[in-house]
C-alpha cells in the first residue's frame, strides 16, 4: 500500500507469565502476568525519527524486541507498509527483516569477536543475497567515518575502540539500506566525548540513507540530537508524546517533568529545584488498573472533598499501595519490638515506618483505625476503610488525550475525569 505509513504500532501488548512454583500448581493458581508492553500505539512515517524514552525496566527494549519479531505479540498488532505482522508469511518476514535493522546497545558484545569487520558487514548481504558486496562494504565504512576502509576491513573487534565498534555496528545495520533502523541505546556504552559525534553521524546517515528510526534510550539529553518526536514510556505504557522541542521546553506529564528536570546542566553554579520523584518503578507484575506512576507522583489527585496536604496524601497512598500488595514487612517490624504480641506497639511501629507528616481530623482517625486493624490481623477492613476515605481518581487508568495539537498525554490532570468514570461505568454495564 503506497499511502500507508511505514510502520503502525496499534495497541501493542507483550505480556510474560511468571514461572509458577509447585505450590501454585497444586493450588491451581493462574500464573502472574508481567505486563512489559501494554497498549503502546504510535506511527512511524517515512523519514521519521521517533524516540522512546524511559527508565530501565519500563519496557523499551521489550518493545524493540517485539518489533523485530523476537517476541510473539500478546495483543494488538504491528503493521508494516499496510500489512499486519500477524498475517506475515515467510516471504513477508524475510522482506521485513531485510528492511528493519537493529543497532544494539552494547557494541562490545553485539559483534562476533571471531569475525573481521569485513565478514561482519558481508554476512547480512550474503543472507539476503545482495550483490555488489565489496563496493557496499567500502562505501558504508566511508559513511560511518572509518577511513580509509582498507585500514579496518581485516580488523577484529578486539582491535577496535568502543566508538569504532559501534560505528561498525551502525554500518552493519545500514549496509542493507533498510527502511527502518531500531536503535537500542546506541551510545549508552560510549564515553561522553564520543556520544555526541556518533549521534550526529547517525542522524546524518539516517537522512543520507532515506531511512526512518525508532531511537530507544533512558537519556533525554541525547534525544534532541536525533529525534523529532518523543514518546515517554513508563511501566509498559506511553504516558506522553510530543515534538521533541516542545516536550523538553514544557513537559506536561509529572513523570516527564521529573525526567526533564534531571537533565544535567553544564554549569556548576546553576541552581534549580531538586527532582520531585523518589523510588523506582515497581515490578511490572499484575499491575491492574490506574495510573502506573501514582505511587511516585508528586501531583496525585485526592478526592474532591478531602482536605489534605500533598505530602501527607502521598504517604497515605504509598502505604495503601504496600498494604494492598501485601508488601508490609510485618514480620520484620514485629521482631524489632520488645513484645511482639503488643498490638498497640505494632501499630505505632508501622506508623513510624510509613508516616512522617501530620494528619488531622477524620484523615488521622481513618489511618489510626487502619493501623489498629492491621495490628489485629484484619488487613481487609484496613484496606476497605483506607480506600473509602482516600481513593484517588488516579486509580482509574487515564486515557491518552490530545492536550494540544499532536501533543498526547495520559494524565487525569488534563481532562474531566468525572466524565471518564461515567463513560467507563457505561462501557462496563453494556
Amino acid at each position: 500500500m503506497a499511502d500507508a505509513p511505514l510502520l503502525e504500532i496499534d495497541g501493542l501488548e507483550k505480556h510474560f507469565e511468571e514461572s509458577s512454583n509447585v505450590f501454585d500448581l497444586l493450588m491451581r493458581r493462574d500464573p502472574s502476568k508481567i505486563q512489559a508492553v501494554d497498549g503502546v500505539s504510535f506511527t512511524l512515517e517515512r523519514n521519521d525519527s521517533i524516540a522512546v524514552i524511559g527508565e530501565s525496566g519500563c519496557g523499551k527494549t521489550t518493545l524493540l524486541l517485539t518489533l523485530i519479531g523476537l517476541h510473539d505479540i500478546t495483543g494488538g498488532d504491528v503493521v508494516y507498509k499496510g500489512t499486519p505482522m500477524s498475517s506475515f508469511d515467510s516471504a513477508d518476514w524475510k522482506d521485513y527483516r531485510s528492511n528493519v535493522q537493529v543497532i544494539f546497545q552494547d557494541p562490545f558484545n553485539s559483534l562476533d569477536p571471531k569475525m573481521t569487520v569485513e565478514e561482519s558487514l558481508k554476512e547480512p548481504l550474503e543472507i539476503h543475497d545482495v550483490g555488489n558486496r565489496d563496493e557496499r562494504i567500502r562505501q558504508v565504512l566511508e559513511d560511518v567515518e572509518l577511513r580509509p576502509p582498507e585500514k579496518y576491513l581485516k580488523r577484529k573487534p578486539m582491535n577496535l575502540s568502543g566508538g569504532e565498534k559501534q560505528r561498525v555496528a551502525i554500518g552493519r545495520a545500514l549496509v542493507l539500506e533498510p527502511d527502518i533502523i531500531l536503535a537500542d541505546e546506541p551510545v549508552s556504552m560510549l564515553d561522553v566525548s564520543t556520544q555526541a559525534s556518533v549521534l550526529r553521524m547517525l542522524k546524518g546517515l539516517i537522512d543520507d540513507y532515506d531511512a526512518s528510526m525508532i531511537y530507544i534510550s533512558h537519556d533525554l539529553s541525547t534525544v534532541s540530537y536525533i529525534s523529532e518526536v518523543v514518546n515517554v514510556m513508563y511501566l509498559g505504557r506511553i504516558v506522553e508524546s510530543a515534538a521533541t522541542g516542545q516536550l523538553l521546553d514544557d513537559p506536561k506529564h509529572p513523570y516527564t517533568e521529573a525526567l526533564v528536570s534531571a537533565i544535567p546542566v553544564p554549569d556548576p553554579h546553576y541552581d534549580r529545584p531538586r527532582t520531585e520523584m523518589s523510588g523506582a518503578p515497581r515490578d511490572p507484575i499484575d499491575l491492574g488498573e490506574g495510573c502506573r506512576f501514582r505511587d511516585r507522583c508528586p501531583k496525585v489527585i485526592p478526592p474532591d472533598d478531602l482536605a489534605v496536604d500533598q505530602a501527607a496524601y502521598r504517604e497515605v497512598m504509598a502505604f495503601r499501595e504496600a498494604l494492598e500488595r501485601d508488601a508490609l514487612p510485618l514480620d520484620r517490624i514485629r521482631e524489632s519490638l520488645d513484645d511482639p504480641s503488643d498490638r498497640d506497639a505494632l501499630a505505632a511501629a508501622i506508623r513510624n515506618e510509613y508516616f512522617s507528616t501530620e494528619l488531622s481530623g477524620e484523615n488521622a482517625t481513618t489511618v489510626e483505625s487502619a493501623l489498629e486493624d492491621i495490628a489485629g490481623g484484619d488487613r481487609e477492613t484496613a484496606i476497605e476503610d483506607l480506600r473509602e476515605r482516600f481513593e484517588s481518581v488516579c486509580e482509574i487508568t487515564p486515557r491518552s488525550i490530545e492536550a494540544e495539537t499532536d501533543w498526547h498525554v495520559a494524565c487525569h490532570q488534563y481532562y474531566d475525569h468525572d466524565r471518564q468514570v461515567t463513560e467507563d461505568h457505561a462501557i462496563t454495564t453494556d
